[in-house]
């Protein structure tokens, strides 16, 4: 924003195009991974995302910069659900829970490290080699993944779409992901500018937010010990409960403790929650998995991005405490309605069984 001489919330348009195209590209790299496979539909879009990354580091004007972002979020979107389908085409449900909450304890040291590192690099080389490294990692791991067997594709998916929209189970979890990403990232995008706002540096701002990966990466290794002897309702109701308590804490105060403690709560919330959200998209339609895995993920991202947008005024006035408020009146609303709805199918899964 200081570079470009915009506002804040002019400059968050960077984040929230990227999270939306991210979730709307969702839908074409689901049909796209069963035509052409996993692991071929995430090499291409890494390269793809290695391309845009760069050139977002080159960006002259804000407008490039958006640009570049978003189309940067819709080729790295196939990333993370292309994984998560891989998973379910390999791993038993039995075993899957533990072996997604391994892939959401990766996921969070990529995401300490980014945010940590980002941080440093924007305080220290610019903000632009914050977007360079992660476009280079893009690149080379498109390359590692040759060596990935690709999973046997199963035919007959040529109804996906359409069998996983009719479900009503089906869109009940896509519904819950939208207001699970509005509540999770789009409201974490906010942690590291309400520190910024009260003093700062990019450096501690980005040293507290990715207290968020600690908490993630910590508790995943709770989740997985648990997984399978406590009913998946329960994940969602503490993990609901522990964004309730870290938003109602930052709305109150910005200071620097509370926002550390925030994210390091959030994280574990995330942890708690959402491999508990992926599991069940994994399985809800199972004749038409990697759509509705693919829709899950879409619905995620533009919750997150609707969010970021929707409350970019708030942000820009530094108004912390009803933009947290927000965050508050989400958890809830989502820990009700998911912690009730995946209880209704399990019995339903333990009556058909």
């Amino acid at each position: 924003a200081t570079d470009f001489g915009v506002s804040l919330a002019g400059a968050a348009a960077v984040a929230s195009l990227y999270f939306l195209l991210y979730g709307l590209s969702q839908p074409v790299w689901g049909l796209c991974s069963d035509r052409f496979g996993r692991v071929r539909t995430m090499r291409v879009t890494l390269s793809a995302a290695c391309v845009f990354g760069v050139l977002s580091c080159l960006a002259p004007t804000l407008e490039l910069l958006v640009l570049s972002r978003a189309l940067t979020g819709a080729c790295i979107a196939a990333a993370v659900p292309s994984a998560l389908v891989y998973v379910g085409d390999v791993v038993p449900f039995v075993r899957r829970q533990s072996v997604l909450t391994d892939l959401n304890a990766a996921s969070a040291l990529g995401i300490t490290s980014a945010i940590g590192l980002g941080g440093v690099l924007a305080a220290t080389v610019g903000w632009r080699a914050a977007f360079l490294l992660p476009a280079l990692l893009a690149g080379a791991l498109a390359v590692i993944l040759s060596r990935l067997p690709e999973p046997p594709r199963a035919s007959g998916h040529e109804g996906g779409l359409r069998v996983a929209l009719r479900s009503r189970w089906g869109r009940r979890v896509l519904l819950l992901a939208l207001v699970e990403g509005a509540a999770l990232l789009g409201l974490l995008t906010y942690l590291a500018p309400a520190v910024e706002s009260g003093g700062a540096s990019p450096t501690q701002a980005g040293a507290l937010v990715a207290l968020y990966g600690v908490g993630l990466l910590l508790t995943s290794r709770v989740v997985k010990r648990l997984a399978g002897r406590v009913r998946p309702a329960g994940f969602l109701a503490v993990g609901s409960a522990a964004l309730v308590l870290a938003y109602a804490a930052v709305a109150v105060s910005q200071a620097p403790v509370l926002v550390a403690a925030a994210a390091l709560v959030v994280g574990s919330g995330w942890a708690a929650m959402h491999s508990t959200m992926q599991a069940w998209a994994t399985e809800v339609v199972p004749e038409a998995r990697a759509t509705l895995v693919s829709l899950f993920a879409a619905s995620l991202f533009v919750g997150s991005g609707v969010a970021t947008a929707v409350l970019a005024p708030l942000a820009g006035g530094l108004r912390w405490g009803p933009l947290f408020s927000v965050g508050v009146a989400l958890s809830v609303v989502f820990g009700i309605a998911a912690t009730l709805g995946i209880a209704r199918f399990d019995r339903r899964v333990e009556l058909a069984v």
